[in-house]
């Protein structure tokens, strides 16, 4: 077993490194296929289409770790005896609670059963993201209701709870994947700029989202940082006077969750940023923002790809995501 892998995002194929996932958004249904020891997954996005190639770290393609992989159309997992890729489908309905709680409850355990009990990074991607539920709830809240209830029943600390994202797409339910890996090593970060997601008051919802604003996980020759959506958020309160400032915001939220993970970690004064996944709400927006965070991180064009999608609060135009590493 190679520990102290992990998984990390491409945009161009690597074919000397081992893929154990494809992320594929593209205007096609949501699905979960498998083909060649590899995971597929179908995301619709119409606007923007997007190939997103995760690869094991530090695992070569002729590396004897032996890769197993399964898919239902629904739900599959791909993993090579240290890192598990693992995504589900929860179906659409009057409302997404119930049937995300139990979507969370069976994929986390599915991850445990496994073996790869170290969950690191979530992703959720919910259909018609700000609309409201049959009973008024917007669907974010609606989600983040259903996905606090399975956290709760799995008896998760607040504190342990992974990075992760919440962005929309157009339409379906909710598209759910994670990464996991079986060495037991993650460091969850928060921004002393905002309150915990976790504390956020019952304003935004029923239960605040539940996730870390960051995280760190120490691989073979260094450590990675797991940047959560990110966006012009102060406090708990949206920023958004017009795109320059909701830039900014987000700009400064990133590189303060860099100097707080220097705090714990001080290699990640030299951190270097491997990939951002940038979402605008406004096609217009795209050459303004590609521009700020490329200059800001010095992260290549390739490596920090533009979706546009729906963010998950309604007066927000930006949000973004990301994975530094550090020596």
């Amino acid at each position: 077993m190679q520990k102290y892998s992990a998984l990390i995002p491409t945009y161009e194929t690597k074919k000397h490194l081992k893929t154990l996932a494809i992320v594929h958004y593209k205007h096609e249904k949501s699905s979960i296929t498998d083909g060649n020891d590899i995971l597929h997954v179908y995301i619709p996005f119409t606007s923007t289409p997007l190939t997103e190639y995760w690869y094991s770290l530090n695992i070569p393609t002729d590396s004897t770790s032996q890769t197993q992989c399964h898919a239902t159309g629904t739900e599959g997992w791909c993993a090579d005896d240290e890192n598990l890729f693992a995504a589900c489908l929860v179906p659409d309905g009057p409302e997404l609670a119930p049937a995300s709680k139990q979507a969370y409850i069976r994929l986390i355990q599915l991850a445990e059963q496994l073996g790869y009990a170290n969950i690191y990074r979530i992703w959720n991607y919910v259909g018609r993201i700000n609309a409201p539920n049959n009973n008024g709830l917007e669907r974010y809240r609606d989600f983040c209701l259903g996905r606090a209830d399975a956290f709760e029943a799995l008896k998760y600390a607040p504190t342990t709870l992974p990075a992760a994202t919440g962005i929309g797409f157009q339409n379906g339910g909710v598209v759910v994947f994670l990464i996991a890996r079986k060495t037991p090593q993650a460091t969850n970060i928060e921004n002393p700029l905002q309150v915990p997601a976790y504390q956020y008051p019952q304003r935004y919802g029923p239960k605040a989202p539940s996730f870390a604003r960051a995280t760190v996980i120490k691989v073979q020759n260094g450590f990675c940082l797991y940047v959560s959506g990110t966006a012009s958020i102060r406090n708990h309160t949206s920023l958004t006077q017009n795109i320059e400032q909701e830039i900014a915001i987000t700009i400064e939220n990133i590189q303060q969750l860099l100097k707080t993970a220097a705090t714990k970690y001080p290699t990640f004064k030299q951190s270097i940023c491997d990939s951002l996944k940038i979402y605008v709400r406004h096609k217009k927006d795209i050459p303004l923002v590609s521009q700020a965070f490329q200059a800001a991180f010095g992260v290549e064009a390739a490596q920090a790809p533009v979706l546009i999608s729906d963010i998950c609060r309604a007066e927000l135009s930006l949000e973004v995501e990301g994975v530094f590493r550090a020596p």
